[in-house]
């Protein structure tokens, strides 16, 4: 007995067949793409029963295809950030991107340490000792 993915693997290869008139190479079933893979020259004799317009030949052939085929289920590889489907497979990637990365959180980490130490001093601290000190006088020599 088949089991649930290949019966809707099966009832898609008939609906596309039905539909386009051609044989697929690949299907989606529940979002998920498979690679078809036709047993005994079965991809052929589907294509030539469509050509005649042979209901019978292509039922028969539809009832053969569970044991007639065989499916192979495609990773999908998530698209990466940076645009290298653009580029040319000859040029490595440039290493750029990394300390791009690393500084802005360098600064944020940065400016969050300064703003919690102004937090925790009191608002008499937080202001410049210049700005008191009398012009004529030194503190250091």
């Amino acid at each position: 007995m088949t089991q649930p993915v290949d019966n809707s693997i099966l009832h898609e290869i008939v609906r596309i067949v039905e539909s386009r008139r051609k044989v697929p190479e690949k299907v989606i079933v529940k979002s998920k793409e498979y690679l078809l893979t036709y047993l005994e020259d079965h991809q052929r004799r589907l294509e030539e029963a469509l050509q005649r317009y042979d209901r019978d030949r292509l039922n028969m052939l539809y009832g053969q295809l569970a044991s007639k085929i065989k499916y192979q289920l495609l990773r999908r590889v998530p698209p990466r950030l940076g645009g290298n489907a653009a580029r040319p497979a000859g040029k490595p990637a440039v290493a750029k991107a990394r300390p791009a990365k690393a500084a802005p959180a360098a600064k944020k980490k940065a400016a969050k340490s300064k703003s919690a130490a102004a937090a925790r001093k009191p608002a008499a601290k937080r202001r410049s000792t210049a700005k008191l000190r009398p012009a004529g006088k030194k503190t250091r020599k």
